[in-house]
């Protein structure tokens, strides 16, 4: 059950990521990944899904880029709800 979880997390984040980057900062991967204090490759496997996001990347993300931490928050609560639903 665990893994569905991750699942959720890294296709929830690399949405989140790519929106972000794109339709509200207008910025560069290059300038997302200094955002969040790492490196540009590790940033491009990111948004593309060859990697996951480590709790240190989440929480660099909701406390520099996240315009609201509470709303990807409260949506990432509902994508993992839907995964408990699933599974019942």
């Amino acid at each position: 059950m665990r893994k569905h979880y991750k699942q959720v997390l890294s296709v929830f984040f690399r949405h989140q990521l790519f929106q972000t980057r794109v339709e509200i900062l207008n910025i560069t991967q290059e300038e997302m990944a200094h955002r969040i204090r790492m490196s540009t490759r590790c940033y491009v496997d990111l948004e593309n899904g060859k990697t996951t996001c480590s709790a240190v990347t989440l929480a660099l993300f909701l406390a520099f880029v996240c315009k609201d931490p509470i709303e990807f928050l409260e949506e990432l609560r509902y994508a993992f709800e839907s995964v408990s639903a699933k599974a019942m």
